[in-house]
């Protein structure tokens, strides 16, 4: 994990290992903690709310009835980001959805789901157009990505974790993590160098 806070990450094991002794009250601050990560992976990966929704639901239904095989060893969010991959591709594959933009972040508070809009004033209208042409092009190009080097752009690129973290997540030696990420990189320029360099 790049630049995480250590203690967080142990308040969520701890918060785990209680629940699995029978608080249950712990899974609900551990849906609080996580239910905006965990959307904005599914949101990113299927590009779409409502079924960003359904999985993060499932997500956390996944971890209520498998809670006792998580290993207190292990690191909780490395459970939680396998068991969201799991959940992203099982859906991804049934449905194949159409995505939208893997840049736009989506707050999940409280049942609704709005998207995060930069301050008005920032950019002009003409701007905002040419930042929508951009995402959509960079969306297209990364949605094209076969399934394996999607999920790791998503998990580096976005969630910022290591080379590491992604193996554990995706069951990838950190050797093929590396070497999805650079077939990303290359079919991503190539993709991309039409539209950039115009």
């Amino acid at each position: 994990m790049r630049s995480k806070d250590t203690a967080y990450f142990s308040e969520d094991r701890d918060l785990m290992v209680r629940f699995q002794n029978g608080e249950k009250r712990c899974f609900d601050e551990i849906v609080e903690r996580h239910k905006q990560r965990v959307f904005n992976i599914a949101y990113r990966y299927l590009g779409n709310i409502h079924d960003a929704e359904d999985v993060t639901q499932q997500v956390f239904i996944n971890i209520y009835n498998s809670r006792k095989a998580y290993s207190p060893k292990a690191q909780f969010t490395t459970w939680l980001y396998t068991v969201c991959k799991n959940t992203c591709l099982k859906t991804f594959r049934k449905k194949r959805l159409n995505t939208t933009s893997i840049d736009t972040d989506m707050n999940l508070e409280q049942n609704t789901v709005f998207m995060q809009v930069p301050d008005p004033n920032a950019n002009t209208p003409l701007e905002n157009v040419i930042n929508s042409e951009r995402d959509l092009v960079v969306k297209e190009a990364i949605d094209s990505l076969p399934e394996n080097q999607k999920i790791v752009v998503i998990l580096y690129k976005y969630e910022q974790l290591s080379y590491g973290d992604i193996g554990k997540i995706t069951g990838f030696s950190v050797k093929a993590v590396k070497s999805l990420l650079h077939r990303a990189r290359v079919s991503l320029k190539e993709k991309l160098s039409s539209y950039f360099n115009r």
